[in-house]
């Protein structure tokens, strides 16, 4: 376990180094886990340009005022992106790379809770995996092109990294038989599939696929039932909001210490390029567990062709319905 203290002590050891003329692009750090990495390293950081993908500029206005008075030195620039479409993605991607010659830190945090079951976006995709998996590898292939550019890239991704479970190698999309539990084990094990075979073909870039543990958002008190919902389910969903909303209280810990955690994994020099699967004291999850089995049967390149065959298709769907 790397305690907490270690971990402020690093941060404020690599803020004193004078770090500049970094570019970093942050996603679903409008709130929470995300939020308190992006205060932290904006604080680690001088001179350097942050983009924050987020759905309503008014909402974040507040945040990037805050972000502003932290450090003076830093460029806050807002893009305004509905990240569960792989078209918005490619819109912030586009942006960011008429603008950067390289990019540093990415870091992706976005996700939600599915207790109201599954849900499409406009483009076919479910809402949680597009949000969990497909945005995110999204914007790593999109933007392995400026992190090349970078002398020391390091891609965030925190998820679930180091508790992957078996998956349907069959139906990778859950096409056929989408539930809760089987979205976590195919989102958790597919990123840390993918990752293996991107550092395998990047080899000076750091793919990190973190498990932040209980930290004290607000995702499980945000949750509302759909109108047509039953009064069992709104009772039911009102007291599991409360319970979560205790737990994450009592054994959870706070944003601001999830955010220097996840600094410490952006700039620490304990995870170099390769991929990496951190555990929530920080510490790097070396037993394969059933990546052991998919590693020799050659599925980490598979998991990525796949991602891509997904990726083609919704653009063509795209591409498709778009002309006249």
């Amino acid at each position: 376990m790397v305690k907490l203290a270690q971990i402020k002590d690093h941060n404020s050891r690599f803020e004193g180094e004078q770090h500049e003329g970094n570019i970093c692009v942050f996603v679903g750090a409008t709130r929470g886990i995300g939020a308190g990495t992006l205060a932290r390293m904006a604080t680690m950081i001088q001179q350097s340009t942050f983009y924050i993908l987020g759905r309503s500029p008014k909402q974040a206005e507040e945040q990037l005022e805050a972000l502003g008075t932290s450090n003076e030195s830093n460029k806050f620039i807002f893009i305004e992106a509905d990240v569960t479409l792989l078209s918005d993605v490619d819109a912030a991607c586009k942006q960011i790379a008429e603008a950067e010659q390289k990019l540093d830190y990415l870091c992706m945090s976005a996700g939600l809770v599915p207790l109201n079951g599954a849900e499409y976006t406009k483009e076919g995709l479910e809402i949680a995996f597009a949000l969990s998996y497909y945005s995110r590898m999204r914007m790593v292939s999109n933007l392995l092109p400026l992190l090349r550019q970078s002398p020391r890239p390091r891609i965030l991704s925190v998820l679930n990294g180091g508790r992957e479970q078996r998956i349907d190698t069959e139906d990778l999309g859950l096409e056929r038989g989408w539930a809760v539990r089987a979205m976590i084990n195919h989102t958790t094990t597919m990123t840390s599939l993918a990752f293996d075979h991107l550092a395998s073909v990047n080899e000076n870039v750091a793919f990190l696929h973190a498990f932040p543990g209980l930290v004290q958002t607000n995702i499980f008190s945000q949750l509302t039932a759909p109108e047509s919902s039953g009064i069992a389910w709104r009772v039911g969903l009102a007291a599991i909001r409360t319970l979560t909303a205790v737990a994450f209280f009592l054994m959870g810990i706070s944003t601001e210490d999830s955010g220097e955690r996840h600094a410490f994994h952006l700039t620490s020099d304990t995870f170099g390029p390769g991929a990496h699967r951190i555990d929530e004291t920080s510490n790097e999850v070396v037993v394969p567990g059933v990546l052991e089995e998919y590693r020799k049967e050659g599925w980490p390149k598979k998991v990525w062709e796949y991602t891509l065959a997904v990726f083609d298709k919704v653009t063509t769907i795209k591409a498709t319905s778009s002309r006249p």
